[in-house]
């Protein structure tokens, strides 16, 4: 097997997938903060509903591994908002993650542009998703605010340029890695993960994220993946965790956490509704009467919620001011 992200690696019986998961974890006792997860299925659920295949298909399994990663900041019940914007021609990828482990993400444009990769490399979706634009990061932690961030994309590779987001940003010594390996000849998903490092307060561990970044930047995790006939986010840690630091042989990492890991999308037709009804009285009005129906469509799952003319008429009445309307 090759050993990177996207590469076109064996046949789809090489991994057995074993659930989506993530798990939490310390280093040496606290030294750093450990996040790994596996998103096979997730990623593939992703693909399969947005149809999509090669660039996009690499940057949802990506983009939704590192919103998990980031949806850990707290035990409590956390939601992040990713956002990368670029001038490529995916346009960008919107990523919505809970601490809960339900993610879903859309890619603004399906590229159809084909994901070239040469043996033993890593694939590259700079050309796609662009190397001018931003990094946009929203928080939900349950309080009255929402914690915002922003900054420039560096190298279009997502991964990369969200823990450019974290060091940055949020000033965390972080590293962070997300990959997937394909089916040779296809854009079956075999094998999708990743893993956070972070230096904790007060802690020495500068100089150890700064291998683990240089290790991941070298394929480390997409190696541990591919060797990985059974793969479990903890094994993923330990395997990369044992190049950072091969005295150790990840040896040093305690478990805090593991919780599963979905494809999940809170649309509704309810939700649908509510989006129609913003449009307003007059809109809805000029709806029935040219088209006589309307659908929505979820950006994030792509599922379709179709309304008739007696559907729109009963949304117009609803927000309608009494009396307005002829009964």
């Amino acid at each position: 097997m090759t050993g990177s992200t996207g590469i076109k690696s064996g046949s789809p019986g090489a991994h057995r997938d074993v659930g989506d998961h993530i798990l939490r974890a310390v280093w040496d006792g606290g030294a750093a903060r450990v996040v790994a997860a596996i998103t096979t299925a997730t990623a593939r659920e992703a693909v399969r509903r947005h149809g999509a295949s090669d660039h996009a298909a690499l940057a949802l399994a990506r983009g939704a591994t590192a919103g998990l990663l980031l949806a850990t900041l707290t035990k409590d019940d956390e939601r992040v908002t990713l956002q990368v914007l670029g001038d490529g021609p995916l346009a960008g990828i919107t990523v919505d993650a809970r601490s809960s482990g339900g993610v879903r993400a859309y890619v603004k444009n399906l590229s159809k542009g084909v994901l070239a990769v040469r043996s033993g490399e890593r694939a590259s979706l700079a050309e796609a998703l662009g190397t001018g634009g931003v990094v946009s990061v929203i928080r939900d932690l349950g309080l009255k605010e929402n914690v915002r961030g922003q900054t420039p994309l560096v190298a279009g590779e997502l991964d990369t340029d969200v823990e450019h987001y974290l060091n940055t940003s949020e000033q965390i010594d972080s590293a962070l890695g997300c990959d997937a390996l394909f089916v040779a000849t296809s854009t079956a998903i075999v094998a999708s993960g990743g893993i956070l490092v972070q230096a904790l307060p007060g802690s020495a561990g500068s100089a150890f994220i700064e291998r683990a970044r240089a290790c991941l930047r070298s394929g480390a995790l997409a190696r541990a993946l591919a060797a990985q006939a059974a793969p479990s986010a903890e094994a993923l840690a330990r395997a990369v965790l044992a190049e950072v630091e091969p005295a150790a042989g990840g040896a040093a990492l305690q478990l805090l956490d593991v919780r599963p890991v979905r494809f999940e999308c809170p649309c509704s037709r309810e939700r649908a509704a509510g989006s129609l009804a913003l449009l307003g009285g007059a809109e809805l009005a000029a709806m029935i009467v040219e088209d006589g129906k309307a659908e929505v469509i979820c950006n994030f799952c792509r599922e379709r919620y179709d309304f008739s003319e007696r559907d729109l008429d009963s949304i117009r009445r609803e927000i309608a001011p009494s009396g307005s309307l002829p009964s």
